[in-house]
């Protein structure tokens, strides 16, 4: 598994690196690692940071994560540098900005892929517009297919074995209508709105029962 953890985060404004924010008391990366280590999928965890981020880059060493240290020239750049380098294989690649992905949805990817209930060698998550809308968050990045308006999820998979070039194929999108995985956290007004959906619906999100 992939973490992209190098962005500047400008959206934030001023304050500590984007992946470090807190949310509920906790770092926002810190949640994404969690799903990580918990998934059953994932056997090893990279992270990618930049020279944008290095107080991130501290943070992650400390916790004797495998650290590649990007360009910092965007997050499609920096991450198709280093996934070339990378040994062929199957990776998802989440965004540290996702704080309410679990390791099942971790898992349930990896199994629809490795069933092939999904043939694509490069698959993109997208959830409606309309569910990031009604939670309050800011859907500033966004597309359409078949006249439906997604939002990226910030989880992607690649598998780096099916690919005969270095390039990405257009990706399989995969509509998720899961209000978890529209929150993704990009400017103080995310942060507060998943501030509250934590304090409201922490069993419910996580899938605690």
């Amino acid at each position: 598994m992939i973490i992209m953890a190098g962005g500047l985060g400008k959206r934030l404004g001023q304050g500590e690196e984007k992946p470090l924010r807190l949310l509920g008391g906790k770092r926002l990366i810190d949640y994404v690692l969690d799903a990580a280590y918990n998934a059953r999928s994932i056997e090893e965890i990279i992270c990618i940071t930049s020279p944008n981020t290095p107080k991130t880059t501290q943070y992650l060493s400390s916790r004797k994560c495998n650290v590649i240290l990007g360009k910092g020239e965007g997050y499609y750049a920096d991450l198709l540098s280093i996934l070339w380098s990378l040994s062929s294989n199957l990776y998802v690649v989440c965004s540290a900005d996702i704080p309410f992905i679990t390791s099942r949805d971790i898992d349930e990817l990896v199994k629809m892929h490795d069933y092939g209930h999904i043939r694509s060698s490069y698959v993109f998550v997208a959830v409606p517009i309309e569910t990031v809308k009604k939670l309050g968050l800011s859907a500033s990045s966004n597309f359409k297919i078949n006249d439906k308006e997604l939002c990226p999820a910030g989880i992607r998979l690649i598998d780096t074995r099916r690919l005969k070039a270095r390039k990405l194929p257009s990706p399989y999108v995969l509509i998720k209508n899961e209000p978890r995985l529209a929150v993704n956290i990009n400017t103080i007004e995310d942060l507060k709105v998943a501030e509250e959906l934590i304090k409201k619906n922490r069993n419910k999100l996580f899938g605690v029962t």
